[in-house]
């Protein structure tokens, strides 16, 4: 940038465990690094300590303290954005996620801020949620830029959306997974999955895909990562399908990135996604990566029969019989995870932080 650029990312909340924040954290890691520009993090909800790990440099701000749902608190907090906006001299502010899209838009409002709405949906697997389609339909509409995150939404968005004009740009891979970068655990015995445990992540189907494969292979463990309101519903699954020594739950970890190396099949069963990270953090990993074929995410990530297994949803058979294969095929897992060292390139971060660069430069003209 040729002159000192304020940019402002507006999140719901800092602390949630959820992907926006995570990947909000690593772009401005990259961001900050770059000269000339200035990165802001505001916060709907105040800010707490158990989020993800913030760079120093990034100034936050927090609009209010109480936890009120955005249809109450967003009234009291449009003025404080406003006045945050104004007095930091903001240039771009960028909606992080649909829930807080239409606050940026009244935040913005008749003032010289360039309005970006961030998208993290799947456009078309959010369709039956009015909420959440209002909230995308109406932020598109005031933003002079709309950024997806895949390649298919870029269509979606443009085709459905009165968005003035659409771009797309990849969420990038933590630099993190590439430190004490270890070799892949070829004769690891364990699957990996994780996720939230909710309807969307769809884990109540990996039980009874879980199933056909421990069933044939008693010696190989599949554990999930994460937690969630289904957590006991996917419990009692897993105990009725007598699983509970070989498919187990492990909850939450802030280890994950250390974790992976320790399995060699990373496994999704998502109903839809936007983009998922999940798997592009098993591709750094060099997992072989297995994935039912939902509308947007997988398919521009996964390479069917190159570095894993795409499967038609929600086909439960089809895919325990790829994840038998991997489990019977060293070699096949060994030409998967080597296929992943040369596909992770176009997720690094520099190569995303230039996207947004230019995004930047394009909006400042």
């Amino acid at each position: 940038m040729n002159k000192t650029v304020n940019i402002a990312f507006l999140l719901g909340r800092v602390s949630e465990r959820g992907g926006i924040s995570r990947v909000t954290s690593i772009i401005a890691s990259g961001l900050i690094k770059k000269e000339n520009l200035i990165v802001h993090i505001i916060s709907y909800q105040k800010r707490e300590d158990n989020g993800y790990e913030w760079p120093e440099d990034l100034i936050f701000h927090n609009l209010i303290d109480k936890r009120w749902p955005m249809k109450w608190g967003m009234w009291p907090a449009i003025p404080k954005l406003r006045k945050i906006i104004t007095a930091n001299k903001i240039d771009i502010l960028i909606c992080s996620g649909h829930i807080v899209g239409p606050l940026g838009v009244f935040g913005a409002l008749m003032k010289r801020t360039k309005l970006v709405y961030w998208s993290h949906s799947s456009f078309l697997a959010t369709t039956s949620n009015k909420y959440r389609v209002f909230n995308e339909k109406f932020t598109a509409l005031f933003s002079d830029k709309l950024i997806s995150l895949t390649k298919t939404d870029l269509i979606n968005y443009r085709k459905f959306t009165k968005a003035k004009e659409v771009g797309q740009i990849y969420n990038p891979v933590d630099e993190k997974l590439f430190k004490n970068e270890k070799s892949y655990s070829l004769n690891s015995k364990k699957i990996i999955s994780a996720g939230r445990l909710t309807e969307q992540k769809n884990f109540t189907v990996a039980v009874d895909i879980a199933e056909l494969v421990l069933g044939k292979h008693q010696d190989w463990e599949w554990h999930i990562y994460g937690s969630g309101t289904l957590e006991a519903e996917i419990q009692k699954k897993i105990t009725e399908k007598k699983l509970n020594d070989r498919m187990i739950l492990k909850g939450q970890s802030n280890r994950l990135y250390e974790l992976y190396s320790e399995y060699s099949i990373l496994v999704m069963t998502s109903k839809y996604e936007g983009f998922p990270m999940t798997l592009i953090e098993g591709m750094a990993k060099k997992l072989p990566l297995v994935s039912f074929d939902i509308p947007t995410g997988p398919r521009e990530i996964v390479f069917d029969g190159k570095n894993g297994y795409l499967i038609k949803p929600f086909d439960v058979v089809s895919m325990a019989e790829k994840i038998n294969h991997l489990i019977e095929s060293e070699n096949t897992r060994k030409r998967f995870s080597q296929a992943n060292i040369d596909l992770i390139d176009n997720f690094k971060l520099e190569h995303i932080i230039s996207k947004w660069i230019r995004t930047f430069e394009e909006l400042m003209v």
